[in-house]
């Protein structure tokens, strides 16, 4: 009775320390609380002080997130405070954390200077859970921080990030959220530039449900979309009833110059002044580059003339050559490039490198292969080394559905000058010619991409292994996976088993038992796996290895049909 008494008493007394050290705690966590936010909001110069303090072993997440939130109503200062922290004491905010700020900074127009914290949410973290973390934060009496929301769509539409967009919206519409008519432009934008047109106009159409006000952006993204379907009339009937900016007439100034109908490009650049809309270097280059690619020589001269009197081109273009072919490259305009190219030429004008550069990738992007290769092979003939964009759009036209004979060497060279096409265009291109059984050429190429540490998809390499099978040529086929193991990569498993069965054949069990323990290793077996090993082992007579690997099968629950079985285990009778 009295031992209980005594432990009563210590419970007792103990609960009583516990609870008095907490409160302790907590009034010292209040007052450095205090003290670091009246040093932020009374002192300028507030980092000295701080670190008089030795902060780093005093300050937890959730003192810090309320040092935050009671400074808050003076951004600038939070926000400084906040990249202090991360910088000088090792602070590391979690999901919530970053969203807390974010939200500060959006809300005082501040959404800059956060960023990269934006980008590292986005980069990190499910759109779902960004969204819906950015709502828990928010404080659900202030409208203003639901308008703010808008950036996550806007941050997201930027990236080209349409599926995640479209999943910001949704949530913030869900939640009752206030959506700016320049996020739904952003997101529209990202439609369009993803060529996502269907789904551009859906989207539209939730705008308009949404009773959203379009601006000029949201009718020069509509222009766009329009264009792409090839629907100018529709355009043009916009403009007709007035609602009209420099993007919607070039568009169709474009179009008209594209389909050789040079008589309305002009009427449109002549309703462009008389609506006070001045005309620039981008809009008179549609005309110009039409006029080259239909050989109009007298339209030439008219817009030639136009934008020399506008001082849009030089009248002596001699010195300049570079700067107009380059703007015409990067505006896509390649016959008016070609036009201005051999011009210099013929008047023995040496161009820079980063004009042939620009030329490459606009000829290439344009699909003009044949003029991209012969602009390829000046590159090389005169030494010039361009930049890796360039030889991007190239390596990726030349993997077009029907590429020219020569393909396969240019990717070669390409890809030894350390370049790497878009693996999926790369992958198309050697299945194509596979499918065309231009076997050395493939063997070439993958030799070449193999031995740079690129990573095909297994199909090409998966044939060309069939290939060397099929043909008993063994060691070639060797090498290949020897590389394909290398870069850990792999086969698929019909492929596998076929090149077990050669390896059997050729009497390369040593390769076969390798081969066989990496395919284990990927998970890469199945029945058929186990059957070719059991019998390339017996028909060489290692029945003990061969048992063995049968034993791993059944283990396994691989048996194979009845019949097959029979046949396979009459092997091990001697």
């Amino acid at each position: 009775m009295l031992l209980h008494k005594i432990h009563l008493l210590i419970r007792t007394y103990s609960t009583a320390t516990s609870s008095s050290v907490q409160w302790r705690n907590h009034v010292k966590e209040n007052q450095l609380i205090s003290q670091i936010t009246s040093i932020l909001l009374q002192r300028h110069n507030w980092i000295p002080l701080l670190q008089n303090l030795n902060l780093s072993s005093k300050l937890t997440p959730s003192l810090l997130l309320k040092i935050v939130t009671k400074t808050q109503k003076s951004p600038h200062i939070c926000l400084r405070f906040f990249s202090w922290a991360r910088t000088n004491l090792g602070f590391k905010p979690d999901l919530k954390f970053q969203c807390t700020v974010i939200r500060i900074a959006a809300g005082s127009g501040l959404i800059q200077s956060v960023r990269p914290t934006l980008d590292s949410l986005i980069q990190d973290h499910p759109a779902s859970l960004v969204v819906e973390t950015m709502i828990q934060v928010c404080d659900k009496g202030r409208d203003s921080q639901f308008d703010d929301l808008s950036f996550l769509i806007e941050g997201y539409s930027h990236k080209g990030l349409f599926l995640e967009s479209l999943e910001v919206y949704k949530k913030m519409r869900v939640h009752g959220c206030t959506i700016s008519v320049r996020a739904y432009n952003a997101l529209l934008d990202c439609l369009q530039r993803g060529s996502e047109i269907r789904l551009a106009w859906c989207f539209y159409g939730a705008m308009v449900r949404d009773e959203v006000m379009p601006d000029r952006s949201t009718w020069s993204l509509l222009a766009q979309i329009l264009y792409r379907n090839g629907k100018i009339e529709k355009i043009a009937r916009l403009l007709d009833l007035g609602i009209y900016n420099s993007i919607m007439y070039s568009l169709v100034i474009d179009y008209c110059s594209k389909s050789g109908d040079f008589g309305a490009a002009f009427d449109s650049l002549n309703e462009m002044s008389e609506r006070k809309l001045d005309p620039g270097f981008a809009t008179h280059s549609s005309i110009l580059d039409g006029a080259c690619k239909f050989g109009n020589d007298k339209v030439l001269e008219r817009v030639m003339g136009e934008m020399m009197e506008k001082k849009l081109l030089p009248n002596s273009p001699l010195s300049e050559y570079d700067s107009i072919i380059q703007k015409l490259s990067d505006l896509g305009k390649t016959y008016g490039a070609d036009m201005f190219f051999n011009k210099a030429c013929d008047e023995k004008i040496v161009l820079q490198g980063a004009t042939y550069g620009c030329m490459l990738r606009a000829l290439s992007k344009a699909g003009r292969v044949k003029e991209a290769i012969g602009s390829y092979r000046m590159i090389s003939e005169m030494g010039f080394t361009v930049k890796g964009g360039s030889y991007h759009a190239f390596a990726n036209v030349l993997c077009i559905e029907d590429p020219p004979d020569e393909a396969c060497e240019l990717l070669m060279d390409i890809i030894r000058k350390g370049i790497s096409p878009c693996a999926s265009d790369l992958s198309k291109f050697l299945t194509s010619q596979c499918n065309k059984r231009k076997w050395r050429d493939v063997e070439e190429l993958l030799d070449v991409i193999l031995e740079k540490g690129l990573l095909p998809d297994s199909l090409s390499c998966c044939s060309l292994m069939m290939h060397y099978c099929g043909t008993r040529r063994i060691d070639k086929a060797i090498a290949l996976h020897n590389k394909i193991e290398k870069l850990h990569c792999s086969l698929d498993v019909t492929t596998y088993n076929v090149f077990l069965d050669g390896l059997f054949r050729g009497r390369r069990v040593e390769d076969a038992i390798k081969v066989f323990g990496y395919m284990k290793e990927l998970k890469m077996v199945n029945g058929s796996s186990f059957i070719a090993m059991i019998r390339g082992l017996c028909r060489i007579k290692k029945l003990r290895k061969a048992m063995k690997i049968h034993d791993e099968m059944l283990k396994l629950g691989l048996k194979p049909a009845k019949a097959t079985y029979k046949r396979l285990i009459s092997a091990f009778k001697p």
